[in-house]
């Protein structure tokens, strides 16, 4: 993105939407890693300890720049959920081959087509004001 905002961009399965959303560098290049088939240490502690990504959720936004996310893990019949930033929860799923979901109602609000996020820069992308939070999956 321009503004030098680094931004992963989810696409909405069987649809149109997508979905911008801001991560740290530090985010981002451990998302790349994943993307490159790197399992960090977060995800060595998880299996070692028997876990395992079930899911993570984009779930809400604390602003424009700051969303949310949950991480569902898994052990035997178990399951905890526990928040996390998104880019934390996406590099985890993403290095788990696990399941991206997006709050419906974060969808609708946050959600752009493709043809307008082409050069759309990161203020315009989540517009002027901080969006309000949206609560649940």
């Amino acid at each position: 993105m321009r503004g030098g905002q680094p931004i992963l961009v989810l696409a909405e399965k069987n649809g149109e939407r997508r979905l911008g959303v801001p991560l740290s560098r530090a985010e981002a290049a451990s998302i790349e890693a994943a993307l490159q088939g790197s399992r960090g240490p977060g995800m060595a502690a998880i299996e070692s300890l028997g876990g395992r990504i079930v899911r993570a959720s984009i779930d809400g936004a604390r602003s424009r720049h700051d969303f949310r996310g949950h991480l569902s893990l898994g052990s035997g019949a178990r399951e905890v959920l526990i928040e996390a930033s998104a880019g934390e929860a996406l590099s985890l799923a993403l290095q788990a081959g696990a399941p991206i979901v997006a709050d419906p109602g974060l969808l609708e609000e946050a959600g752009v087509t493709a043809g307008e996020l082409r050069g759309a820069s990161a203020s315009k992308l989540h517009g002027e004001g901080d969006p309000a939070p949206v609560l649940g999956i």
